[in-house]
């Protein structure tokens, strides 16, 4: 690994500290059932019926694998139909089946945009049957009210209780750049605690309300009230901001559930290691699958001792599994060569054995006897990652600038196995070594010749060669690009000539 890439990568920090409490998983559902199963029963129940749900909604709410299943991929899908004429759609909770007080809950949601349809990730008090709605309390932490309220780029948080019941106290979270949300996942979450209720998105804090952010009159309702989850995919509304479909909304539509996680804090011994909620991600591009032989970075507190540039020796030609330390970070049981340690990021590789299974795998870091709590992560045959250029927010591109014709180099992580296996923690040798299967770059909705796509001869990450297309226009600013490596894609903002 050169300077230049492990630049890329190191940003953490040098000092290490302790804490006396850490996040721990508490109960989660990774939907990996397989292709067209019911969701878990153990962990979801239903609503189900019409009536309008007390906002003259449309649907009607079922059990049936027509209107939520896993997909056999590691996603939930809730699914609205038309039947001829009426609509059938799902609304999960987990009333039966879980509930908690306090903590960290975050879902990864691909939500759907149309006129008249209701996506939502929400929570109610356990004592609803006992005092109704609002003395429950809602906490929404993803709702989107679809086109009539021009909501592309937006997601409400809010909480509901005692007198803040219709319009609630809340938020807006606006997507940068004016992206949509329903074209990418993206995270929702709230960190709950005594209070506190507070609404971040892919990780950033929009929104925090307290009992001081009442209004005159209001009850907090929110303090030793434990909660249950809920997902639904409603159709039409009123008096919410909802509307009805009309002709432009088609259906099916559906709302894809990547996870659902809830974190709590626990007590931890000095020094012990602790992963952050959702804190393993692709080394390139911050994405949250990983593949085997890809880069990835772990985030969290108490990591390591001290920090290590690199642990790559120069005896062996390979980075080291552990530092002098005893730091070590295992996936599934199998520890990981190292390639950047702090106290509160360590930069390591996938072992190339772990298996693609359609599960998530488990990451753990040790510090000699202390090991942090397991934090899954998605795993497929293939994560594609770009390194980024973060100061033209675009991906990073060697060789001549982009121009008609050009030829250009992507570097890129998480392509998956290539021709002549590799060793873990070891460069790639001095040859192409193309990846076994399929590698297709479009530009600006050109499809793009791609000379070579493969390991990265003399390091571990991957290159993609590609001719720029002829036709697209030598302006300034961005062009957007899509990758997509063995069936998995990703979209790409590529520099053109200023």
């Amino acid at each position: 690994m050169t300077r230049k890439f492990l630049l890329l990568l190191a940003l953490g920090v040098s000092t290490a500290f302790c804490q006396t409490t850490g996040w721990k998983l508490y109960w989660a559902d990774e939907f990996s059932g397989a292709a067209g199963s019911a969701p878990d029963s153990s962990k979801w129940a239903y609503d189900t019926g019409a009536g309008g749900w007390g906002n003259n909604e449309l649907e009607n709410y079922t059990t049936s694998t027509a209107n939520s299943f896993q997909d056999g991929r590691g996603h939930l899908v809730i699914q609205a139909l038309n039947v001829n004429g009426g609509y059938t759609s799902a609304r999960l909770k987990t009333q039966s089946t879980f509930s908690f007080s306090y903590g960290k809950v975050e879902a990864r949601i691909k939500m759907p945009y149309a006129q008249g349809i209701w996506p939502a990730f929400w929570m109610l008090g356990t004592n609803i049957d006992k005092v109704g709605w609002p003395n429950c309390g809602e906490i929404d932490i993803m709702e989107n009210f679809g086109v009539t309220a021009n909501d592309a780029a937006l997601n409400h948080g809010t909480i509901h209780g005692p007198n803040y019941a219709g319009a609630g106290v809340g938020a807006n979270y606006t997507l940068p750049g004016g992206a949509k949300l329903a074209d990418d996942y993206h995270i929702y979450a709230v960190n709950w605690g005594p209070g506190s209720v507070e609404f971040p998105v892919d990780g950033v804090s929009y929104f925090k309300t307290t009992p001081a952010s009442l209004p005159s009159g209001g009850t907090w309702v929110f303090d030793n009230n434990p909660m249950f989850l809920l997902l639904n995919l409603a159709v039409g509304g009123s008096p919410a901001p909802v509307g009805y479909p009309n002709a432009t909304t088609t259906f099916p539509q559906q709302m894809l559930v990547d996870y659902v996680r809830v974190y709590q804090q626990v007590a931890l011994a000095s020094g012990t290691p602790n992963i952050s909620p959702n804190g393993i991600v692709d080394a390139a591009l911050g994405g949250v699958n990983l593949a085997a032989g890809g880069l990835a970075t772990v985030y969290g507190s108490n990591l390591a001792e001290g920090t290590y540039p690199s642990t790559f020796n120069a005896q062996t030609g390979s980075f080291a599994t552990s530092t002098p330390s005893g730091v070590v970070i295992a996936v599934n049981g199998v520890p990981a060569p190292l390639t950047y340690v702090s106290p509160t990021q360590i930069n390591f590789q996938v072992p190339w054995a772990t298996p693609a299974t359609g599960n998530p795998v488990g990451v753990t870091v040790a510090r000699g006897a202390s090991a942090s709590f397991a934090e899954p992560v998605a795993f497929s045959v293939a994560a594609p990652g770009i390194f980024q250029d973060y100061s033209a927010g675009t991906a990073l591109v060697t060789g001549r600038i982009p121009k008609s014709g050009a030829a250009c180099v992507m570097w890129g992580n998480g392509f998956g196995p290539v021709a002549t296996g590799l060793l873990d923690g070891t460069p790639a040798p001095l040859v192409a070594n193309p990846v076994t299967g399929s590698c297709q770059l479009t530009i600006g909705g050109v499809p793009t010749q791609v000379g070579y796509c493969g390991s990265a001869p003399g390091l571990v990450i991957d290159q993609l060669n590609f001719s720029y297309p002829l036709t697209i226009p030598e302006t300034g600013g961005k062009v957007s690009a899509v990758l997509v490596v063995n069936g998995a894609s990703i979209n790409l903002a590529l520099p053109v000539v200023r």
